[in-house]
């Protein structure tokens, strides 16, 4: 590493040891933390990261596995996050702990590395003779600096979320680069430059800035400004490197990502006042948690930080303010290495995040905040050792840390995580729809329902969270959820989930009109079994078996694992005497669903009547096994059948023996009662 002695002392290794502890520490919470909010995309569903498609779809799919070309993928392009998920997987399955372990061992490199990456960051263009009569003070502020990043609660954002892994791999590949880089920069240093640049934007985006920050640096930093012909053909060389990669990648991923104005509404002003005055309030925003990070939230996307529309908006003075003190900072920053550096190292890596360049899908990201601190607590470390408070410091540092502490235990758990969000951004709608999610999952469908509907308040056009709703809704038989579907299908024409959801609504008041709900679900979604499924359940009350037969087959074929499809064509068959069909189906699903303790059942009935009772015999007992495994209560009817089947094999004390177990399971079957009745009478 080019810093200014040889090699590493043992002071050095001690402070790294330092810092690497108190990073773990400041966030080892999250280790026994589960799959949170993003986690699920881009992780648990994503199936480059699953092995269910080969390695090499890394680099044609984007971060949350849609084909990067497609026009609904979001554009991330992060391939070697990804494969880090995929060898994860390969380690640990689906064990959450493994994901953040290694999240938390990457922050705490990090958090060592910022230390050297600092002292040569504030060396370059100083004089031997300045660097060894400053260098003491260098060493002190750079590592008070760095304890401040190991312990700022911003930084359990990319830390407790899975995909937050992205930015500390992008932070360490960037910091790599600028210390390995050899200090004299001449073509070799700034072609090496690039190469660490494209390699951190495979990780994340935002280490393409590595290029901006090192010319930058060497513009401005120096004692004496070099305008020479070599070096500014070497700065614009190495700027345009940066710029070819992404130009590139533009081209590969078939343009910029589309993002609606719920996403960033600031960058979709309609006016030329509001766009700007809000974007600026935005960066003061980021600037402000930085300094006052209990006021932190997943998601500040929507209504969190309102637009501002009037002159007569009191945060104007907020504006005015933040705007001032930039501006005085960029006056200090001329006659102060610390502040220029801090201001450079800040702007440059939180450019990508600024909308200046491209528009971005996000209000306020923290984990996009994770390079940009280093600028922050350099900064802020120089303020408190020129103030020679260092009592002051210690205090902050155990007032970060705990509540670093704290917010990691909400990063641990989707539920506080929510609800922490909630209590923060509590205008933003997204935030009620996940609570809603949160809480169907659970099964608590009154306090679902509650959020789903705040949620439309913030957003009147929030089309799927009147999907969730009138799901909600349909199950408690509520007549108001057709009305929440409609409205759905209304604002979103293509919205193929919800056509199917209001077809289900409508079956059972007017079928004809629900078959069109089905056919334009179907439209919208060329692969798509559950609506096939349900398709076919419309069918067969329409008495058209035929095409309810050929509904579920086409489910089957669309999802093999479809087992409410498999079921319904074999109880079809059934009912209509072609067991020999019905056999024939039952064993393909068997192949497809060896486990379903239904299939195994409907399959001994078929064998059953076929008189194959030995084999019938063995699928019933399969299914009651099964059953069993699941956790679930075993049907009575798994053992009245098997009574049954016993009856007619004339194996009575067997059949006696399921008979009872079958009332025990259901006391007042008076078939099962009836059944035993004459067979003790025959006996």
């Amino acid at each position: 590493m080019q810093i200014s002695r040889n090699h590493m002392c043992r002071n050095d290794w001690l402070k790294f040891c330092l810092l690497f502890a108190t990073g773990c520490l400041s966030v080892y919470p999250t280790l026994w933390g589960t799959f949170v909010f993003d986690d699920g995309e881009a992780v648990v569903k994503n199936g480059v990261v699953s092995h269910k498609h080969p390695i090499q779809d890394a680099f044609t799919r984007d971060f949350w596995g849609v084909n990067i070309s497609h026009p609904h993928s979001h554009k991330s392009y992060r391939p070697f996050t990804t494969l880090t998920y995929r060898f994860d997987y390969g380690m640990w399955g689906l064990n959450p702990f493994g994901y953040h372990l290694e999240n938390l061992l990457i922050h705490g490199l990090n958090c060592g590395l910022v230390y050297f990456f600092l002292i040569k960051c504030l060396q370059v263009g100083m004089s031997p003779m300045k660097r060894s009569s400053t260098f003491e003070v260098l060493e002190n502020i750079a590592f008070r600096a760095s304890l401040l990043f190991a312990v700022h609660p911003i930084h359990v954002e990319p830390v407790g979320g899975v995909v937050g892994r992205a930015d500390l791999f992008s932070a360490l590949v960037f910091m790599l680069g600028f210390l390995f880089v050899p200090e004299e920069m001449g073509w070799k240093s700034y072609l090496l430059l690039t190469m660490f640049s494209v390699l951190g934007s495979l990780f994340k985006e935002t280490a393409i800035t590595l290029v901006i920050f090192c010319v930058s640096l060497q513009f401005m930093v120096k004692d004496r400004f070099d305008f020479s012909r070599r070096k500014c053909l070497q700065y614009t060389a190495a700027v345009l490197g940066s710029g070819l990669f992404v130009i590139w990648r533009l081209w590969f991923q078939g343009g910029s990502p589309v993002f609606q104005p719920f996403d960033n509404p600031p960058a979709f002003a309609s006016s030329y006042f509001t766009k700007i005055c809000s974007i600026v309030y935005v960066w003061s925003m980021n600037v402000y948690i930085l300094l006052n990070p209990i006021w932190l939230c997943y998601d500040w996307s929507g209504d969190c930080i309102k637009l501002i529309d009037s002159y007569r908006d009191i945060r104007i003075f907020a504006i005015l303010l933040f705007i001032g003190c930039c501006c005085r900072l960029l006056m200090k920053s001329l006659q102060n290495r610390f502040i220029l550096v801090s201001c450079i190292l800040f702007g440059a890596t939180f450019l990508p995040s600024s909308n200046l360049i491209f528009t971005v899908g996000f209000v306020v990201g923290e984990r996009n905040l994770y390079l940009p601190s280093i600028g922050f607590a350099l900064l802020i470390s120089y303020v408190i050792y020129a103030k020679g408070s260092g009592k002051i410091f210690m205090f902050v540092l155990v007032i970060l840390m705990s509540r670093s502490i704290h917010r990691s235990h909400q990063w641990s758990d989707q539920s506080n995580l929510f609800i922490s969000g909630a209590q923060v951004c509590p205008n933003n709608a997204k935030i009620h729809y996940n609570l809603g999610t949160m809480y169907s999952d659970k099964g608590d469908a009154h306090s679902a329902e509650k959020s789903y509907k705040l949620a439309i308040t913030f957003r009147s056009d929030y089309y799927q969270a009147m999907n969730n709703l009138g799901n909600i809704l349909r199950s408690k038989n509520k007549t108001e959820a057709e009305y929440w579907l409609s409205k759905a299908v209304h604002l979103k024409p293509d919205f193929a989930a919800a056509w199917m959801n209001l077809g289900i609504v409508l079956s059972k008041k007017n079928q004809s009109d629900a078959l069109v709900c089905y056919k334009n679900a179907l439209k919208f979604r060329k692969v798509y079994p559950d609506c096939e499924y349900n398709l076919g359940n419309l069918y067969m009350d329409m008495k058209n078996n035929d095409a309810a037969l050929e509904c579920w087959e086409r489910a089957t074929l669309m999802k093999p694992q479809h087992v409410h499809s498999w079921i319904n064509r074999i109880i079809l068959l059934e009912q209509e005497d072609k067991l020999q069909d019905a056999q024939a189906i039952a064993l393909a699903a068997l192949e497809s669903v060896p486990k379903s303790d239904t299939l195994h059942f409907l399959m001994g009935n078929i064998l059953g009547k076929l008189s194959d009772f030995e084999t019938a015999r063995l699928h019933f007992t399969k299914a009651i096994e099964i059953s069993t495994q699941n956790g679930q209560k075993t049907p009575a009817k798994y053992f009245s059948n098997l009574g049954v089947l016993y009856h007619r094999w004339g194996k009575k004390d067997l059949a006696i023996e399921a008979y009872t177990e079958a009332l025990k399971l259901f006391p007042g079957s008076s078939s099962v009662r009836n059944n035993l009745r004459l067979l003790r009478k025959s006996n």
